[in-house]
């Protein structure tokens, strides 16, 4: 029994201490999270902001 769970906690600590990306390659997670540039190398700003949850045409229809 004793063993077992020596077994789980070693089983354990490696899952968490993988790496989840290869190296040199990047997360897809974090390459996506990166702000849009133009190509001068600024960051692009949004043409229009949302105010609320929802956008305005669905407001309309829930009305």
């Amino acid at each position: 029994m004793r063993s077992f769970g020596i077994f789980l906690f070693l089983l354990f600590a490696i899952s968490i201490t993988a790496p989840a990306c290869s190296k040199k390659s990047g997360c897809p997670a974090t390459e996506s999270l990166k702000p849009q540039t133009n190509r001068k190398g600024e960051f692009k700003k949004s043409k229009k902001s949302q105010s609320g949850l929802f956008p305005s045409k669905m407001k309309k229809k829930m009305k």
